[in-house]
């Protein structure tokens, strides 16, 4: 049956034990919205000789961007809690030519290892949805904590809301993601997933007296024909969205959304010449 192959076996998780977290799902991530990205990185307006602190650095593909702005005197410092996205950040930083700028070490993101004042910019992205809205708050007060007066904090994350994957029927896309919200609201403390966390991150911000907050929306938009980084990345994604809302779904709306992402269907979507996905990510910046 495709849903014991296709749901059941569905893990994606790192060491740390979350979920879309391992390495080769970041890498798919970063890579399908590659582009997207650098025009973040361009809008933190850093320049060279800032000490950028990267708060969950994960396989490290967002210190190079930072590096690139702050060379050739500035200084990338990447924390992660997971082992296994250091060591291999460690290891793919003998490929960079701002490896001289770049060091990594495993940290706890709440007492980070760093006096005050000590960075001009605390950058986090997709991180604060595996927190209660309470602890994003202490996440982002200790980030806040080493940034210097006047330098910068910013937050990079997505509302699940804006997800779109055409030609998929509206009527039953809106099915699963009402599935989705009904699922997470139901969740344990141990299993708590944001789904709408960036629209969170400005108030959290104006809690904390961060000032000249500003928020910049990035539209991402994937069209046919697919790199496998995209398919990767989008087929992950929505065996994550089935998978959840499979309690609020007729097992007939379960086959159909999953024979949508199932190569060997019919039905498959992601060759499809008409085939678009579309999602709004969110970068909050404020100032100490």
């Amino acid at each position: 049956m495709q849903s014991e192959t296709f749901i059941q076996d569905f893990e994606n998780k790192a060491d740390t034990g979350l979920i879309m977290s391992s390495t080769r799902w970041l890498i798919d991530h970063y890579k399908a919205k590659e582009k997207y990205r650098k025009q973040m990185v361009e809008d933190l307006d850093l320049k060279s000789g800032d000490i950028v602190l990267d708060v969950a650095s994960g396989p490290g593909l967002w210190s190079n961007l930072l590096a690139a702005k702050v060379a050739p005197h500035g200084r990338v410092v990447g924390i992660d809690c997971s082992a296994e996205a250091i060591s291999y950040a460690e290891k793919n930083l003998e490929k960079s030519p701002y490896q001289n700028l770049i060091t990594y070490s495993q940290a706890d993101f709440f007492n980070l290892p760093y006096s005050d004042a000590t960075f001009d910019l605390a950058f986090c992205g997709n991180t604060l949805m595996y927190f209660p809205d309470s602890v994003k708050q202490k996440i982002i007060k200790e980030q806040q904590r080493v940034v210097k007066e006047g330098g910068k904090v910013a937050s990079k994350e997505y509302d699940g809301d804006t997800i779109i994957n055409y030609p998929i029927p509206s009527e039953l896309w809106l099915k699963l993601k009402s599935g989705v919200a009904q699922a997470l609201a139901n969740r344990t403390v141990e299993e708590y997933y944001d789904e709408y966390v960036a629209r969170k991150i400005p108030k959290i911000f104006l809690n904390l007296g961060l000032k000249d907050i500003s928020t910049i929306p990035y539209p991402i938009q994937i069209f046919s024909p697919l790199s496998s980084h995209q398919i990767n990345y989008i087929t992950e994604e929505s065996r994550w969205l089935i998978k959840t809302a499979t309690p609020y779904l007729t097992s007939t709306e379960i086959s159909m959304l999953e024979s949508f992402f199932d190569p060997n269907s019919t039905n498959y979507i992601l060759n499809r010449e008409d085939f678009s996905y579309f999602l709004v990510e969110f970068m909050s910046i404020g100032k100490g």
